[in-house]
């Protein structure tokens, strides 16, 4: 990443833009990648310089990862997951609604490139977005591990693939396929279910 790369994520953040939702960096193709939010954060808080003149405003395309992972999972995961979504964000305790966002928006969008937290904001009522909102900036996170169960079942997984014990998730072997192909990121495993 080059010093100008840094230099325009320094900026973003003194702006309040969130790294990994209002902007990201593509290593393979070298460019910076801004929503919208990030773009009209940057010039409300650097009114003095014309971003339209020196950047290339993409509107990304939302649509085209949820058809290429629906069609590969064989299922509508995305109609699937944001129905388990608004579910569990009207029954988690609100520090365990922060932490099962944080593990469903980062995980997808690293893993599928599926936009989520815009899909979300596009697609949602508005009072689920500001909850949303309000839920990514609250600290401290209580662990939760009901993300893991809904992105199986919205995979395809079915009952039998998930199981409990005590506070962990036991996924079968079919179990973990699917959630390594819509998730991404640091999870323990250990001995899956007895398939």
């Amino acid at each position: 990443m080059n010093s100008d790369n840094v230099q325009l994520f320094r900026m973003l953040i003194e702006a309040g833009a969130q790294p990994g939702e209002d902007f990201s960096y593509d290593l393979s193709q070298g460019t910076c990648h801004i929503n919208e939010r990030g773009f009209i954060l940057l010039q409300t808080a650097f009114p003095d310089i014309n971003w339209h003149e020196i950047s290339n405003v993409i509107e990304r395309d939302l649509d085209s990862p949820v058809q290429r992972l629906n069609q590969h999972l064989g299922v509508d995961f995305l109609a699937t997951l944001l129905q388990k979504l608004q579910k569990r964000l009207e029954q988690l305790p609100t520090n365990e609604a922060a932490w099962y966002m944080h593990q469903v928006l980062g995980g997808i969008e690293q893993r599928t490139g599926i936009a989520l937290y815009q899909i979300i904001q596009r697609d949602l009522p508005p009072a689920i977005c500001q909850q949303l909102d309000q839920l990514l900036k609250l600290t401290p996170l209580t662990p939760c591990n009901l993300w893991i169960e809904d992105l199986v079942i919205a995979a395809g997984g079915a009952a039998q693939d998930i199981d409990y014990e005590g506070g962990d998730v036991l996924l079968s072997e079919a179990g973990v396929e699917l959630l390594t192909q819509v998730w991404t990121g640091e999870l323990e495993v250990q001995d899956d279910l007895a398939a």
